[in-house]
C-alpha cells in the first residue's frame, strides 16, 4: 500500500514537473511581439506597394479569401496588391488585435473603417494565420471582407 502512495505521488510530481517546463517554454508574451512586428511589416509593405515584400510575408500555398472567394493562387494576390489604388484614405479605426497560440504559431484580426460618403462607411475585417519556420513568421491563411454600411448617429 505504501508503494503504491509513493508511486501515484511520483506520478503526480512528474506530471506537474512536465507541466511546470512545458508552460516556461511556451512564451506567448515574446510570441505576440514577434507577430505583431511581422504583422505591421506586412501591414507597412501594403501600404507603401512594395508588393514583394508583401508575397515575401505569405506562404507559397496560401489560402487567401476575398469578401468570401478563394484567390486561386499567390501570383494573383501579387496583381492585386501591385494594381489597387494608393494612398489609402485614413482609417477612423485601426485595431490590431494578436493571439498566439504556440510558439509557432497565432493569428491577427485587424479591423479598419473607413469613410466612405455621407451616408455610408467602409469596414474591413481581415484576419490572418501565422505560422512561424525557420526563425520567420508567414501567412498561411488571410481572409479579408470589405462591406459598405450606412453611417448610424
Amino acid at each position: 500500500m505504501k508503494s503504491m502512495k509513493t508511486l501515484i505521488v511520483g506520478i503526480i510530481l512528474i506530471f506537474n514537473i512536465s507541466n511546470t517546463i512545458k508552460a516556461q517554454t511556451l512564451d506567448l508574451e515574446n510570441v505576440k511581439s514577434e507577430l505583431k512586428e511581422a504583422a505591421l511589416k506586412e501591414q507597412n509593405a501594403f501600404k507603401k506597394g512594395d508588393c514583394d515584400q508583401v508575397l515575401s510575408l505569405m506562404e507559397n500555398d496560401i489560402t487567401f479569401l476575398a469578401n468570401g472567394r478563394k484567390v486561386p493562387s499567390k501570383q494573383i494576390v501579387g496583381k492585386f496588391c501591385n494594381s489597387i489604388p494608393r494612398p489609402f484614405k485614413t482609417a477612423l479605426i485601426d485595431k490590431l488585435d494578436i493571439y498566439p497560440l504556440t510558439n509557432e504559431s497565432g493569428y491577427t484580426i485587424r479591423t479598419l473603417e473607413y469613410p466612405n460618403d455621407e451616408e455610408t462607411k467602409m469596414q474591413e475585417y481581415v484576419t490572418k494565420i501565422w505560422r512561424k519556420a525557420n526563425g520567420k513568421w508567414k501567412i498561411s491563411h488571410l481572409h479579408s471582407t470589405v462591406k459598405k454600411v450606412p453611417i448610424t448617429n
